[in-house]
C-alpha cells in the first residue's frame, strides 16, 4: 500500500466465501462489509455473487473501497459494488491473488474454493479469521491449525463485530 493509501486506509482485508448463500449469511456478510469500511479497511474479494457481493454492498453503503479479482476476462462480470475490477481468468490461481491482495483473510461460509483460499492464506502466512455462525468451511475449520508450520491458528469469531475486533488485533501485532 502506498503512502497516500496508508493515510486513508488501515489495510486491505481479503474476504472469502461462498457464491451462493442463505439470508442469514447475506445479512452477516453485509454487516461485515459495513464495519470494514467504517474501520477504514479496503475490501478485496473474488468480485462475484454471494458473500462477495453482500460484503461489497455493505462496504459501499459506508463509502468504502472495494476490489474484485474476477475469474473472467470481461470486467463487466463483476458485481455492481466493485470499484476496482481485476480480471484474473486463471482458474484456481485467482484464489492465490485474492488471498495475497490482503493483509488478513476473513472467511465467511464457503465451499471448496473457499477452502483452497484458506489453505493459501495459511501457506502465505496471512492472519485468518473465520466466521463460525454460518454453514461452510469457515465454521468447520475455525480455531484449528492446518499444520505445524505456524504457531497461530485460524481464529473463530461469531459476530461481525468480533471479526473486526480480531482483525484489528491481529494486524496491530
Amino acid at each position: 500500500m502506498n503512502v497516500d493509501f496508508k493515510k486513508k486506509f488501515k489495510g486491505i482485508i481479503s474476504v472469502i466465501g461462498a457464491s451462493e448463500i442463505d439470508k442469514k449469511t447475506e445479512v452477516l456478510a453485509f454487516e461485515i462489509g459495513r464495519l470494514l469500511a467504517q474501520n477504514k479497511f479496503i475490501v478485496s474479494c473474488g468480485g462475484l455473487s454471494g458473500v462477495m457481493e453482500a460484503v461489497c454492498r455493505g462496504a459501499k453503503e459506508e463509502n468504502g473501497l472495494t476490489i474484485g479479482i474476477i475469474p473472467h476476462v470481461e470486467k463487466s462480470a463483476a458485481n455492481k459494488y466493485i470499484d476496482i475490477v481485476i480480471p484474473c481468468p486463471f482458474s484456481q490461481a485467482r484464489n492465490i491473488v485474492v488471498v495475497l491482495s490482503g493483509d488478513a483473510c476473513l472467511a465467511i461460509s464457503g465451499k471448496a474454493g473457499t477452502l483452497s483460499e484458506i489453505c493459501f492464506a495459511w501457506i502465505y502466512q496471512k492472519p485468518i479469521v473465520a466466521l463460525t455462525s454460518v454453514k461452510g468451511w469457515s465454521s468447520k475449520i475455525a480455531n484449528k491449525k492446518l499444520d505445524d508450520r505456524r504457531n497461530d491458528k485460524i481464529y473463530g469469531v461469531e459476530t461481525p463485530q468480533e471479526a473486526i475486533s480480531k482483525i484489528k488485533e491481529l494486524l496491530n501485532k
